[in-house]
């Protein structure tokens, strides 16, 4: 019995050294595959698409005494895909410490590239715990849509909504159409002017369920007047609403954007 259970184990100690042996060359010819189809996708890419897009610098005073600074990124990637964020720093006007933070996190797929919709995943995070959101819906970009895009493009105007359906957040209950964002850019006499003056913003328009059922409507809006000094630098102007402020839900932000483009 013990001369049987010695080759026992012996088989079994064998098996067990091929099996990792297979194991081995299992992943690496996994590894080498993923990496020639990455290099292959790479180079594709390189051959069809070029990423394009954006980061600007804005820095404003507030009339209500603070002052922010905000940066924007955008990248449009292959595949239909296309990231953009905005992150928001704001402190009091004689300091230059930050007391909040917001920022936006959004990921977009467009389902075809005849149809002005994507798919967008936002994921929103802001000072606090555990009050960071992860939001998914459906932008309809209105300036591409057949039949009137030839306006929009004659006007200079581009116009995109974007409902959220599904909100989640840590332990709460899920929410669902929580929020509905309208973005809008124009620019003022295009040939004319040499794109030198545009106006744009968004206007966030949210909507809250009260404990007895009723619902109500939240807007966090802002509408900025730029005028371009040189090359890519901006003298800007900006209205902004908050009406989840207790008080001073409206004022005055004004300063400069530079934008770097990609």
């Amino acid at each position: 019995m013990h001369c049987e259970s010695r080759s026992f184990s012996t088989i079994f100690n064998v098996r067990q050294q091929v099996n990792n042996v297979v194991y081995k060359k299992c992943v690496v010819y996994v590894f080498f595959v993923l990496m020639a189809s990455v290099s292959y996708s790479q180079v594709e890419q390189k051959q069809k698409h070029v990423n394009t897009g954006f980061v600007d610098f804005n820095g404003y005073y507030d009339t209500r005494d603070f002052s922010v600074l905000t940066i924007n990124i955008l990248a449009k990637l292959p595949h239909r895909f296309q990231y953009f964020s905005l992150t928001n720093y704001q402190g009091p006007s004689n300091s230059s410490d930050v007391s909040g933070f917001y920022a936006e996190h959004n990921v977009r797929w467009g389902v075809s590239k005849d149809l002005p919709f994507d798919l967008t995943y936002q994921f929103v995070t802001r000072q606090g715990v555990r009050n960071d959101d992860h939001r998914i819906g459906v932008r309809w970009r209105v300036t591409k849509t057949p039949k009137v895009s030839s306006f929009f493009k004659k006007v200079g105007l581009f116009y995109s909504v974007n409902p959220m359906f599904v909100e989640f957040r840590g332990k709460r209950s899920t929410k669902f159409m929580t929020i509905i964002e309208h973005v809008y850019r124009l620019n003022l006499l295009p040939n004319r002017l040499d794109n030198r003056i545009y106006i744009g913003g968004f206007a966030d328009q949210n909507f809250v369920k009260s404990l007895s059922g009723e619902v109500t409507t939240e807007w966090v809006t802002e509408h900025q007047l730029g005028l371009r000094i040189i090359d890519q630098l901006y003298a800007v102007l900006e209205y902004r609403i908050n009406t989840f402020l207790a008080k001073d839900t409206s004022g005055f932000g004004y300063g400069l954007e530079y934008k770097i483009k990609f």
